[in-house]
């Protein structure tokens, strides 16, 4: 069985103490597409992170809070209504570090692909209505609202993974790539020429989509997709892995 790691996020309400939790969408998504989703808790110690990572096939980086701009190089922005986690900075970047360093298939969601361009040397829009880059709001509710139009490059494995290269998506974010993270392709696009879809050509599986697929997986085929995409190439790398350790 496949297993595919998902980093948990930090939470503490007013009446409750801190919680680790994720969106139910994202385990429903995984498991749909064949695949066991294991939580990772925000684990401080690295050998005792990498201890839960070799457990993994792949890696789902999901949406949640803003990456603290430090890590691209920028000051933070009063007027951007940022909303930062250092510590789970911490742990998802070093996570995404050693996924693309040991070629397992990583799938970015929303912050995911954010932070897929980050460790790839990339910055991002801190606010993209306050600082320009686009006219209007990227953060539409409810949260499975087909809310526009993502333009799909037909070459890019992105395509190849969803089977289409003109779909309507969701939209919950305030923040976006803004310049390109070197080893990265830029793959998808909003009309209004926000980067929302990247891909690391050097890797067999390695893609980052700025819109909340597994909101959307169980009534759109691109997004379930996605998810089965990912798995079947955790499931490729698992056979050839296999098949070298037979002829050894």
């Amino acid at each position: 069985m496949i297993v595919v790691g998902v980093l948990l996020r930090p939470f503490a309400g007013r009446r409750l103490p801190p919680k680790l939790a994720l969106n139910r969408a994202y385990f429903d998504a995984i498991e749909s597409a064949g695949a066991v989703a294991l939580p990772i808790p925000v684990v401080r110690d690295p050998l005792r992170l990498r201890h839960i990572y070799e457990y993994i096939d792949a890696l789902l980086l999901p949406g949640g809070a803003d990456v603290e701009p430090g890590r691209y190089g920028a000051a933070p922005r009063d007027d951007c209504n940022l909303s930062v986690d250092p510590e789970l900075d911490e742990v998802e970047f070093r996570l995404a570090e050693w996924a693309l360093d040991d070629g397992l298939p990583v799938l970015g969601v929303c912050r995911g692909i954010q932070v897929l361009n980050v460790v790839c040397g990339g910055t991002l829009w801190q606010d993209v209505q306050v600082e320009g880059a686009a006219d209007h709001s990227h953060d539409q509710k409810p949260r499975d609202a087909l809310v526009h139009e993502l333009d799909v490059k037909p070459d890019s494995l992105l395509a190849r993974t969803m089977g289409a290269t003109d779909v309507r998506v969701n939209s919950l974010h305030h923040q976006a790539i803004r310049e390109l993270g070197g080893s990265l392709r830029a793959v998808a696009y909003s009309a209004d020429g926000l980067i929302e879809g990247v891909e690391l050509p050097s890797h067999e599986f390695v893609l980052g989509i700025q819109c909340h697929p597994e909101e959307l997986s169980k009534k759109e085929e691109w997004a379930a997709r996605l998810f089965t995409g990912l798995v079947a190439s955790a499931q490729h790398r698992r056979g050839a892995h296999d098949r070298m350790v037979t002829r050894t």
